[in-house]
């Protein structure tokens, strides 16, 4: 697995619709992709996603979880943790609806 260009990655992630996470609309708003479900032409380049957060991604905690997030563009990004060729979900939140206090995602009051 290789790690990705800035420019890479956001012509990867571009390239899907994401799926509103609506069981966490209320605690955790975010949206998602799953490996499986997207053509396997593109599989190679989501692992290589997957890869790239967990190699220049930054750690911090969400809902007393440690992570790995990757922040492209308006979007914070990251997985569940399992190794790269296991990990099917790929997750990515609005950087407005959270503030990093202490390296802790906390979801912003409306």
């Amino acid at each position: 697995m290789n790690t990705m260009s800035y420019e890479e990655m956001r012509e990867f992630v571009n390239r899907f619709t994401w799926i509103f996470a609506k069981t966490y609309a209320e605690r955790c708003p975010h949206e998602y992709i799953v490996k499986t479900k997207i053509d396997p032409t593109h599989w190679n380049a989501f692992e290589n996603f997957v890869a790239t957060i967990r190699s220049i991604g930054f750690e911090a905690a969400y809902n007393h979880r440690i992570g790995r997030y990757y922040i492209l563009g308006e979007y914070y990004y990251w997985t569940m943790g399992a190794p790269v060729n296991e990990t099917i979900i790929l997750n990515r939140g609005k950087i407005s609806d959270y503030q990093l206090v202490d390296n802790t995602w906390i979801l912003r009051e409306n």
